[in-house]
This record gives structure tokens, C-alpha cells and sequence, in this order.
């Protein structure tokens, strides 16, 4: 099997749930969510490229696993089942911005970026819905980083359609110190306390003006990390529109609806917080970007 090219290298981004909602528990033991979903300009870098005789890892973030944990390299596996023909070596190379355990979709973000880069350079010819159920074999949250944004997501969050196009919001992103497991977050979840709420469904009928900024396991994770709780009321004094942690946490968002106000907000909330706030827009349209392709 001869290779198209040597090596790339991927954007990698983070993403945000707008809304979360956790409808019941499948058979299966997962979760079945309803969840809007969207990229923004918060990325990661993975570069991958051909070399040696087994799949490397290499991370500029100590808390990210090189071993068989990391899902980087259950993402090169799985392509490598599916297509075995393509196998190789591989190094794969993560420069971390994402912050790790924080809700933000980083390690399923880096999986997606390995599976479109072993579709360039191996040449494989694979749709996009396959890529997507295959990348559904390694996370929940993987499907949408192969797919478009802003998006719904339903089932695990392999049941992807578009979402409406968002408004020129800006995001402020507000990582904490800790991070949170995702499936202590979930096991947490009483769904017999929580029927169905429908927040997300109510929202597919809005305009997104008027949206219901909702997640399901904030409650649950504020009330055993009270800084999510404090993050967010920050960033709704200083003039968000709203504000919400995403994911399983504990990171918080605010949408502000200009720029020149969140950058004030920005300053304002790192200095009363006492750690970095980020800025970011949106990402509308495809979510992964090629921008190093090595041809042999």
C-alpha cells in the first residue's frame, strides 16, 4: 500500500453545547442526549505522519494519555480495522490548547482530526457518513467534529442534521483549575427526578435570538464545584446575553453579542476570576482544517 502523501496537519477545534439534554438511558447503557452543538475558534494541532512500525503519541500536555487510552490511537485502530489494507505506522503529534476534563469536546475533536487525516494520507476512499459512523465506534462526541456546525445531535450524538445559522455571537470561554470526569458526571444524573424536559426541542422551533441556553448536568456539577457557579454569575454581570457550562464541565461560556463588549468583559472577568478568559467566535460550516499537507 503506497501512501498519497507523508504527513498532515490538522486544526483541531473545541466545541460548545448550547443546549444539553439528557432524554433517558438506552439499552446500551449510554445516554440518549438532544444537544445543539457548536464549534468555535478554540483549537487544537494534530499532526499526523507516516513512520515506524506502531502508532506513536507525542503531546506538549503531560495529562494527556500516550497509551491505549488516548483516543487519538483508538481512532488510527479503528480506521486501520475498517480499511486493514491502510495499515502502518503512524506518529501522531497533539499541540494542546483545549484544556483537558473541561467539557469542551478536545480529545474527541483530536480522534475526528486523526480519522480525516488517514482518509488524505491514505488515499481511502470513504464517504462522510461512514467516516462518522466510524468515528462513533470511538466516542460519543467524535461524529460531530466530522460533520458541520453548528449541529444537532441526538442519540449518543452520532444522529447529526444542521443547525440554524447563529448570529455573529462572541464567545468568552472560561476554563477552571480541575477538570471533570465525564462519566461521573453522567452517573450522577437521576433521571427520575429529571423526565423530559424537551428544553432543547422547544428550542429547534426558535430563532436563535430565542434560545434557551440549557444543560442538563450543570446542577449536578455546580453543586459540587461552587467556582462553576461563581464563573457564571461573573460573566453575566459583566453584560452577557447568557452563560452556561458546557459539556459535563466545568468549563463556562457567555455569548455576548459584540466583540468590543466581551473584550471589556474579558479583562474584566480574568481579573476578578484570577485565571485567563478566552475570546472566540463561532465556527460555521466544516469543522476540521487542513493546514500542512506533506506530498512523498
Amino acid at each position: 500500500m503506497s501512501m498519497s502523501s507523508h504527513a498532515i496537519r490538522v486544526l483541531s477545534p473545541a466545541k460548545l453545547n448550547l443546549c444539553l439534554e439528557i432524554k433517558g438511558l438506552r439499552p446500551d447503557g449510554y445516554h440518549e442526549l438532544d444537544m445543539l452543538n457548536v464549534g468555535i475558534e478554540l483549537c487544537d494541532a494534530v499532526e499526523v505522519s507516516v513512520g515506524g512500525e506502531d502508532i506513536r503519541i507525542e503531546c506538549d500536555d503531560p495529562a494527556v494519555p500516550r497509551d491505549r487510552g488516548n483516543l487519538c490511537r483508538q481512532a488510527a485502530e479503528a480506521f486501520f480495522r475498517a480499511f486493514p489494507e491502510t495499515r502502518t505506522g503512524l506518529n501522531i503529534k497533539i499541540e494542546k490548547r483545549i484544556p483537558v476534563a473541561g467539557g469542551l469536546g478536545g480529545g474527541s475533536s483530536n480522534a475526528a482530526a486523526v480519522l480525516f487525516a488517514l482518509k488524505a494520507l491514505t488515499g481511502t476512499e470513504v464517504g462522510g457518513a461512514e467516516l462518522i459512523r466510524l468515528g462513533a465506534t470511538v466516542g460519543a462526541d467524535v461524529p460531530f467534529f466530522l460533520f458541520r456546525s453548528p449541529a444537532w445531535a441526538r442519540g449518543i450524538g452520532e444522529e447529526l442534521e444542521d443547525g440554524p445559522a447563529l448570529p455573529d455571537y462572541t464567545f468568552l470561554v472560561a476554563p477552571q483549575t480541575f477538570g471533570v470526569s465525564t462519566k461521573w458526571a453522567f452517573s450522577q444524573y437521576d433521571l427520575t427526578k429529571h423526565p423530559d424536559n424537551l428544553k432543547c426541542s422547544r428550542n429547534r422551533g426558535m430563532a436563535p435570538a430565542g434560545w434557551k441556553l440549557f444543560n442538563a448536568l450543570e446542577p449536578i456539577v455546580a453543586a459540587a464545584h461552587p467556582e462553576v457557579a461563581k464563573t457564571k454569575d461573573v460573566l453575566l454581570d459583566l453584560g452577557a446575553i447568557g452563560a452556561l457550562m458546557t459539556g459535563s464541565g466545568p468549563t463556562v461560556f457567555a455569548v455576548f453579542d459584540g466583540r468590543e463588549s466581551a473584550e471589556k468583559a474579558r479583562d474584566a472577568a480574568a481579573r476578578e476570576l484570577g485565571r485567563a478568559v478566552l475570546l472566540c467566535r463561532a465556527v460555521q460550516g466544516p469543522l476540521l482544517r487542513e493546514v500542512f499537507h506533506n506530498q512523498e
